[in-house]
């Protein structure tokens, strides 16, 4: 191998090196879905071979022709250990994130079924007896909508977007919440709560 190849393949390897870096460090990013112990060894794991990959082509930088050919292939046994553990971990985490999802549509769907409650005591209640009022239940069935456009948001987003399509969304519910429990204690014959 001339000289000249021998710098494009390291160039090659160091551009595949940050690549694979950048893909690690969006799903880094998404580290607080942790749950498990599993899950967090794939994050180790996943470092540890991110270290052993920059450590190899760092090798290839200075290997002599002699030992070019050795140090070649344990850069690319450790670049195909990466790949594959990122993609086993981009799967485990998109996992996650449908998980995660789920779960928050589940809450939306307890609180709209909540709201339709409200909405049908509203409507056999005299305004003047509702502490509910029809404008506090118009700004609380906004506020669900605009909810689930941020979790329909969330569906799409991927890596850093994600994290913060989730806390929009969580903040969202948040406020959300709040304010259905506020109403509920103004009224206390509404002893029920899906929280």
């Amino acid at each position: 191998m001339t000289e000249t190849e021998r710098d494009a393949y390291i160039r090659k390897m160091e551009a595949e090196q940050r690549e694979a870096t950048a893909r690690f460090q969006e799903l880094e990013a998404q580290s607080d879905l942790v749950e498990s112990q599993d899950e967090l060894d794939l994050i180790t794991g996943a470092k540890e071979r991110s270290d052993d990959f920059q450590r190899e082509v760092q090798a290839l930088r200075h290997a002599d022709q002699q030992d070019w050919h050795r140090v070649k292939t344990a850069a690319e046994k450790a670049r195909t250990r990466f790949m594959d553990h990122l993609d086993r971990a981009g799967l485990e985490w998109k996992k996650l994130r449908a998980a995660y999802r789920r779960d928050r549509e589940d809450e939306l769907r307890i609180l709209g079924a909540r709201l339709d409650q409200w909405e049908a005591s509203h409507q056999r209640t005299a305004a003047e007896d509702s502490l509910l009022t029809r404008q506090e239940l118009e700004f609380m069935k906004r506020g669900l909508l605009d909810t689930r456009g941020l979790l329909q948001h969330l569906g799409h987003a991927d890596g850093a977007a994600w994290k913060q399509a989730r806390e929009s969304y969580e903040a969202a519910w948040r406020d959300l919440r709040d304010r259905s429990r506020h109403i509920r204690a103004d009224n206390p014959a509404d002893t029920a709560s899906p929280f």
